[in-house]
């Protein structure tokens, strides 16, 4: 076995990607002949997933050397990713040439996922590029439980707005808050979200606590050795499990809209079900019979070994809990929208709200 797996480390190594190693550099006439360095990527990018980004170096006389991210000693590529180096507020770079963004997606809905690469050998040649911002990846759908067994299912708010970005004319923000934990922003291209129930939220009670098990059985007394031997006695009866306890009532979810845009308050789907019911403890084991009594004397074909008793009958399982009784409905409340967004406004969100697009040029 151990053999084994040192033969599965050493094929899963091999297979994996070969980097090139620290020696590995570009050639110094070749580098002299780049006068351009150049980044394609996805055009828009998801708050939190990966996209790929390839390099290419522009020569003098016009021609393109790609940066490869494979790597072959016997035949070494004239230009690797290695070579570059990568780096932006926005994103964290990947081995092979990619990018991961951050995942909050208020930190760069003014400012897209600004990237940077330059050449190791020569920083003075160096790209820029910014990747717009993407919202259809993003979750729609929360479930939150109360804390502890059987506990109210919480209190969620959810706050709806229309802003503005350098991308999105009409900017759908939506903040989920979770009784005191810090709210959860999403965020979508308010023309193409649908009509109705585009965020789902569930705020459903815990589940019951599970009923305590039986307890098992005694064991029955071994009879007496004899001629015949004695019987052994039956075991004892298995405990019953307890009940399971009841869910938790479901919670309350407050939807708060702005006046100006009442109709927003229908793209929550608010759902308050209650937890469910506990298991049951389960019965408790019947208890051995005992053994039968020894023949005495054994060498008496008269005397036989008693009987052993009879096991006992094992415990019930308890009954289950009752399902938790649903929440309240939801409720809705208007305000302006100068006061959608409460007081604990996160420093993204105020550059958010206070985001202008400057006017355009006027022509001469």
């Amino acid at each position: 076995m151990r053999r084994l797996v040192v033969v599965v480390v050493v094929l899963t190594a091999a297979c994996g990607p070969k980097r090139p190693p620290p020696s590995f550099a570009p050639e110094p006439g070749l580098v002299e002949q780049i006068r351009e360095i150049r980044m394609t990527t996805a055009m828009r990018a998801c708050p939190g997933e990966s996209f790929a980004a390839s390099y290419t170096a522009v020569l003098n006389d016009g021609s393109l050397v790609p940066f490869e991210t494979r790597y072959d000693k016997d035949r070494p590529p004239r230009l690797h990713v290695v070579f570059l180096s990568r780096s932006s507020p926005d994103a964290t770079p990947l081995e092979g040439g990619g990018w991961v963004p951050l995942r909050d997606p208020l930190a760069t809905a003014i400012t897209g996922f600004r990237l940077t690469a330059s050449l190791n050998a020569k920083p003075s040649l160096s790209t820029s590029t910014v990747v717009a911002p993407d919202y259809s990846c993003q979750q729609h759908t929360f479930s939150f439980r109360g804390p502890g067994s059987g506990a109210s299912g919480p209190q969620v708010t959810v706050r709806l707005g229309i802003l503005r970005s350098p991308y999105f004319d009409r900017l759908l923000v939506a903040g989920v808050e979770v009784e005191e934990a810090p709210p959860y922003y999403v965020l979508a291209d308010a023309r193409a979200v649908p009509p109705s129930d585009w965020l789902v939220i569930e705020a459903r009670g815990s589940h019951g606590s599970r009923g305590a098990d039986g307890t098992n059985g005694v064991a029955g007394t071994d009879g007496q050795a004899g001629c015949p031997g004695g019987a052994g006695g039956p075991g004892g009866a298995g405990g019953n499990g307890s009940g399971g306890g009841p869910g938790g009532r479901g919670g309350q979810v407050t939807i708060i809209a702005p006046a100006e845009e009442p109709f927003l308050a229908g793209l929550v789907d608010a759902q308050v079900p209650g937890g469910e019911g506990g298991d049951g403890g389960s019965g408790g084991k019947g208890g051995a019979g005992g053994k039968g009594g020894a023949a005495n004397p054994a060498n008496d074909p008269r005397c036989v070994a008693g009987q052993a008793g009879a096991a006992g009958p094992a415990g019930a399982k308890g009954p289950n809990g009752r399902d938790g009784q649903p929440g309240t409905r939801p409720q809705i409340v208007t305000v302006p929208m100068r006061d959608v967004w409460g007081t604990r406004i996160p420093p993204s969100l105020a550059e958010l709200i206070d985001y202008r697009p400057a006017p355009p040029a006027r022509r001469r």
